[in-house]
Order: structure tokens, then sequence, then C-alpha cells
């Protein structure tokens, strides 16, 4: 499925100061339709290169933004894998995109992972500081 030109991308007239970029409805839906609720999540160790298994993705949720799925996934830590032997969950900040011919959808190759309990911290520091994101 190749795109080009106006079949990609379309300016909105509704969006703020008509600049928004609206993407091909066909391109939205296979970029929504990307998923890894499931599957099994592995990282490679920095101490010995061996690649282990810490977690299942059990739950995801997303935004989409140009050509752009961010996404917050929810991971339960595999059995004996914790960061911290308290941890049942940690979370991995991510996203899906495009290649530059729009025919391939990417997983974001370098994504931040964190503890449930850093996240709150982070969150609630965030919330202190009176970002307008709450």
């Amino acid at each position: 499925m190749g795109h080009t030109g106006s079949l990609v991308f379309a300016l909105s007239r509704n969006s703020i100061n008509s600049k928004e970029i609206i993407m091909h409805k066909s391109l939205t839906r296979r970029l929504e339709a990307q998923s890894q609720k499931g599957k099994k999540v592995f990282f490679k160790s920095k101490r010995n290169d061996n690649i282990e298994l810490v977690g299942e993705v059990v739950d995801e949720v997303y935004v989409i933004f140009v050509d752009y799925k961010h996404m917050i996934q929810k991971i339960r830590f595999a059995e004996g894998q914790s960061w911290d032997a308290k941890s049942k969950f940690f979370y991995r900040f991510g996203y899906y995109t495009y290649d530059k011919n729009y025919k391939n959808i990417k997983w974001g190759q370098y994504t931040p992972s964190i503890r449930e309990k850093d996240l709150r911290i982070l969150l609630r520091m965030a919330r202190r500081k009176g970002w307008k994101i709450f």
C-alpha cells in the first residue's frame, strides 16, 4: 500500500491555527492495529549480553499524533523477575511509526522502562510542579 502526497496527509481546517496534520484514514487504521499486548518482553543484559525474559505486556494505552502511535505498556514481570523484589509490574513508554515510504510500521527501538513505584513518584512530582497534564 503506497501512499504519496495528498493521500498521506491533509491539513485540518478546524484545527488550531489550521496547521494540524491529519493522516489518511487507512494509514491511521493500520497504525492503531499495532499492539504488543500478550507478547513476551525480553531485555539484553548489560553484564553478559544474554537475552532475558523479563515479562509480558498485559495492557496498553495510546494516542495517535500524526504518524506516531505513542503508548504506555503495562508489563507483568515474569516468574522470578523483579527490579526490587516487590514490584509485579513495570511500565514501558514507546511508539510505533511508519518508515519514510509509509509502507512498513516500526516499533521505536529505544524506549524507557520504569517501575510502578518510580512512575508514581515522577507523576506526583510533575503534579506538584503544576504541570497541566493531569
